[in-house]
């Protein structure tokens, strides 16, 4: 199976693909936080859904008493009760 560049150089310097690619990355911590990095941007944001715009399509963090944490260009961080994450 062939490998693509990013894959490749990922391994070579021991980096995961996702820095390289700006592919996101999905961290939960538990029920309380969702970090997604390599965003796009937010899309809606209530108390009860987050949905964040990543290079291939929409993560939708659903739960109660959501709120945006804290947020760069590059890691968006959401706190509360979270229910679900959906990948749209």
């Amino acid at each position: 199976m062939k490998k693509s560049f990013t894959d490749a150089v990922s391994e070579k310097i021991a980096v995961p693909q996702e820095t390289i690619s700006q592919l996101p990355l999905i961290e939960l911590h538990g029920k309380r936080c969702v970090c997604i990095e390599n965003h796009c941007g937010i899309m809606e944001y209530t108390q009860e859904q987050v949905r964040v715009a990543v290079r291939r399509g929409t993560v939708a963090v659903i739960g109660s008493r959501l709120e945006i944490s804290r947020m760069t260009k590059r890691i968006v961080e959401i706190r509360g009760s979270v229910q679900r994450v959906e990948l749209e």
